[in-house]
């Protein structure tokens, strides 16, 4: 029945398109002059009485002749509005649906427009009222308001000058009303929560729309909606303080701010509750024993510890700032991951030892942020002797010792004996860290690790790269689907090396269509050089095998991938080894786009002993060389 009542409406409309030739969109017209004509005409009806007349839920033709007028609000030059057109006046906004892209050509930010807006109909999206051309069905069967056609807009919109100030109203999250939506609004003091700090707006690379959350200082927050397909999809949300324009919409209760480009976005100051820094060595300086209440202040460092390897647990952060160290247990699990430069307001907190080791308890995630991205740490230089010389002054800092064996165990679970010329202490590896399996190297390695206590002075380890030198265990033929990974985590697997050589960028894991694989791309980075390379654990050739492995690329830009081998690769310096080229076939641009292919039977038979296979991606992000390359099913066997 609705679609035969639809029928006849567009019979009507596209007959009386035929009837009036200046239905058809002449693009072709002279430039006007300065500021435009205005054509005066007689307007009827404000935005606020039109959406008036429409109940959530419903459609309304509008049968009376009105003509109201606004401003345009909206511009999807950048790609984060899609055929929309929001206006608005004194009264209220309001979007109209049209069929049609790049509307920005013709009615940029602040021209006057006026709209007939007889023969329309009135419709919402999730409590967002709508002007569209009627009543229709989306390609999922449900009831939508049709979009109004691109040749049919000249009897609708008629343009009027351009070039006038649109003034956003600023607004508090605890002040909003849906009486604003469709309306430009500004907020001040606003921050992206410290989850969604320091992130892209969007998944550019999938094109998958996400939201991120701003909050106010009283933690009052409101969703920023983009859309994946935007030109700053990839670009990261700012950590700092300060002021955000959009256009206000609303989605099942839930308030939401549409940003049209970057320049809606400005935060640059200190987040809340970060105004009183203070340094790490003088909290730990107001600990006398026992337990000490922090009245006021915030630190502010750089992680140190990497809780995705799990060698901490998702509530414990160790940071360091330069005057000392110090752990941080959180309410709950923190997002903040190795490398971030975070500050943390600590008012409240308490300072207490935890089986000698001096923490920071009860602190609310909430309470830190992220404040740059990414931070270094350079670990200091001992010996064994002298860290536990010095474990009370350099408890929780990073701390590198070479030369050392590690015995005690045949995996790094549990407690490891760290020696070297001046003594021995212990080396703890919980059982849930990733790497706890891996097998202990044999010979001198170069060790860093955080000085950490629990009853007496030890070490953890960050992550398995922790470890470098020493004669690799137990070469073993590779077999690895990387099924085993967590979407969008940095690729971290028993004996194999993800390392960034040029920029910061590493292989990570990507799920798609139920199937896990490595990536690297430079797809959305800033580097102006992009290096990374996937290296397999030890392989032992002293039987001739093949390497086979599978490949695909998606968004072509450059023949990035090349796969190399070595057998004198310590497991960190890429650099300092010696390479060579294997030549399996890798998908290139004559390739289907995201299909993998086989690489075919890599003969290994020329080369002999222990040996690492590494996966070499090159690129650079600014607008350059930025192909995605993925590989899966890496195996080496037997001949």
């Amino acid at each position: 029945m609705m679609n035969n009542f639809l029928y006849k409406i567009t019979a009507i409309v596209f007959a009386f398109a035929l009837i009036v030739p200046s239905a058809c969109v002449d693009k072709d017209f002279d430039q006007p002059p300065a500021g435009g004509l205005d054509p005066n005409l007689s307007v009827n009806i404000t935005i606020a009485e039109l959406k008036s007349r429409h109940t959530i839920g419903q459609y309304e033709q509008i049968t009376d002749d009105l003509t109201l007028q606004g401003l345009v609000i909206s511009d999807d030059q950048e790609g984060n509005f899609f055929k929309q057109l929001i206006i608005q006046d004194e009264t209220g906004g309001i979007e109209m649906r049209i069929e049609m892209t790049d509307l920005n050509n013709i009615y940029p930010v602040g021209r006057k427009v006026y709209v007939k807006v007889k023969g329309l109909w009135l419709g919402d999206y999730g409590g967002t009222t709508q002007l569209g051309a009627g009543e229709g069905l989306d390609n999922n069967g449900n009831p939508t308001l049709l979009r109004i056609p691109e040749s049919l807009l000249d009897l609708f919109i008629v343009p009027a000058t351009y070039g006038n100030t649109v003034t956003p109203t600023l607004v508090a999250v605890d002040q909003l009303s849906t009486d604003m939506l469709s309306t430009l609004v500004v907020f001040e003091d606003m921050q992206f929560i410290p989850g969604d700090a320091g992130q892209t707006y969007a998944d550019a690379l999938l094109q998958i729309t996400l939201n991120r959350e701003i909050e106010d200082c009283a933690k009052r927050r409101i969703i920023v909606r983009t859309s994946g397909y935007c030109s700053f999809a990839g670009d990261t949300t700012p950590v700092g303080n300060g002021q955000i324009v959009g256009v206000l919409s609303i989605f099942n209760g839930d308030y939401q701010l549409t940003i049209r480009d970057l320049n809606d976005v400005s935060m640059e100051n200190d987040r809340c509750g970060l105004a009183n820094i203070i340094s790490i060595a003088s909290v730990r300086a107001q600990f006398t024993g026992g337990s000490t209440i922090i009245t006021t202040g915030a630190i502010k460092g750089v992680v140190t510890s990497d809780y995705t390897s799990q060698s901490v647990t998702g509530r414990n952060l160790y940071m360091e700032d330069g005057t000392a160290g110090i752990v941080i247990r959180f309410d709950a699990n923190h997002p903040f991951q190795l490398g971030n430069q975070i500050a943390v307001d600590i008012s409240g907190a308490t300072l207490g030892e935890f089986n000698g080791l001096l923490q920071l308890d009860g602190v609310s995630v909430g309470a830190g942020s992220i404040v740059a991205n990414p931070g270094d740490v350079t670990p200091r230089e001992a010996t064994v002797l002298d860290v536990l010389n010095n474990a009370a002054a350099w408890e929780s800092t990073l701390v590198r010792i070479k030369n050392v064996t590690l015995s005690g165990n045949t995996v790094f679970d549990g407690d490891v004996t760290v020696t070297d010329a001046t003594g021995s202490m212990v080396l703890f590896t919980r059982s849930q860290s990733v790497f706890a399996g891996n097998a202990l190297p044999s010979g001198e390695v170069t060790l860093t690790a955080l000085l950490s206590e629990f009853n007496a002075p030890n070490l953890v380890m960050r992550n398995a790269s922790d470890v470098s030198g020493g004669v690799p265990p137990g070469c073993m033929d590779t077999n690895e689907n990387f099924e085993s990974l967590a979407n969008d985590a940095d690729i971290n697997l028993p004996g194999w090396a993800n390392i960034a050589v040029k920029g910061s960028r590493l292989w990570r894991a990507k799920l798609f269509d139920s199937n896990v694989y490595a990536q690297a791309t430079a797809f959305g980075d800033n580097a102006s050089e992009m290096e990374s390379w996937l290296i397999t654990p030890c392989i032992d050739l002293d039987v001739a095998k093949k390497l086979t492995f599978l490949s695909a690329y998606g968004f072509f830009t450059h023949d990035g991938l090349t796969v190399w081998i070595s057998s004198d690769f310590d497991g960190s310096d890429v650099v300092g080894a010696n390479w060579q080229p294997l030549n399996p076939l890798v998908a290139t641009a004559t390739d289907t786009e995201h299909a993998f292919i086989p690489s075919g039977d890599v003969d290994l038979s020329g080369f002999s002993g222990s040996v690492r296979i590494g996966f070499k991606y090159v690129g650079n992000g600014p607008g350059g060389q930025t192909t995605s390359f993925r590989i899966d099913d890496v195996k080496v066997t037997e001949l």
